[in-house]
């Protein structure tokens, strides 16, 4: 049922893809409540030794994308305040203006999102820490090291959500099925100084995969069939 639900409200999204649009967003509220996470081990410089982990509820205030939630793929930088906005481009080189994801980084973060993420629930605190804690280990760690939250490169630790994100780890190491998420990299603007932190983050969403033209038939088949019966039905 989310898939079907995020598909109806990501609809423009997969339009943005491959332009560098600029859009506005304001961070709405966070998917759960904020997990601390202990940073062990970080290639990018400035990190801090502790960072909050969840998602967030965010609205394009230009109107194009609407509203979303959206993943942290910048660890080293503070998230604008609730109710406060900034400036965004959907780039295709995520991210020229901190530390770039590589090829092997990028679909890393697919199958994070292909192999768990209609099973995560992103009202459920721990859970959104986890896969948030995943997406980190994805986009950090060296090409060629194992992805392991407790070695490498990068490394972090949560009470409550060590083990589910390695599940998740482990879940998009074993994926061999379709693509089912279109992914939109979002780098902010510019870095506004708050709490001796620069404030933005470079962030990712994600919409479903449309339905090829032949499952939207079948779907349109079968809403159809239902409407149909239910008339007979209540003739009866």
């Amino acid at each position: 049922m989310k898939r079907f639900v995020l598909a109806a409200g990501f609809a423009a999204v997969g339009l943005l893809g491959g332009a560098a649009n600029a859009l506005t967003l304001q961070l709405d509220s966070y998917t759960a409540n904020i997990q601390t996470v202990n940073i062990g081990a970080s290639p990018v410089a400035g990190t801090p030794n502790q960072v909050g982990a969840t998602g967030f509820n965010v609205t394009d205030t230009t109107g194009d994308m609407g509203s979303f939630v959206a993943w942290c793929l910048d660890v080293s930088h503070l998230l604008m305040g609730t109710g406060d906005t900034q400036l965004y481009s959907v780039t295709d080189n995520p991210f020229s203006n901190s530390f770039g994801l590589t090829a092997v980084a990028r679909d890393r973060i697919q199958l994070m999102f292909d192999a768990n993420y209609d099973d995560v629930d992103f009202s459920n605190a721990d859970q959104a820490a986890a896969f948030q804690m995943a997406l980190w280990e994805a986009a950090y760690e060296d090409d060629s090291g194992v992805l392991d939250l407790m070695s490498g490169l990068f490394s972090a630790s949560s009470n409550g959500s060590n083990g589910l994100a390695a599940t998740y780890i482990a879940n998009a190491l074993s994926y061999t099925g379709d693509k089912l998420w279109n992914m939109t990299f979002l780098e902010v603007a510019g870095y506004g100084p708050d709490r001796g932190r620069d404030t933005g983050q470079n962030l990712v969403t994600v919409s479903a995969v449309p339905l090829p033209a032949a499952g939207l038939l079948l779907l349109t088949g079968l809403l159809g069939a239902g409407a149909l019966s239910r008339r007979r039905a209540n003739r009866a």
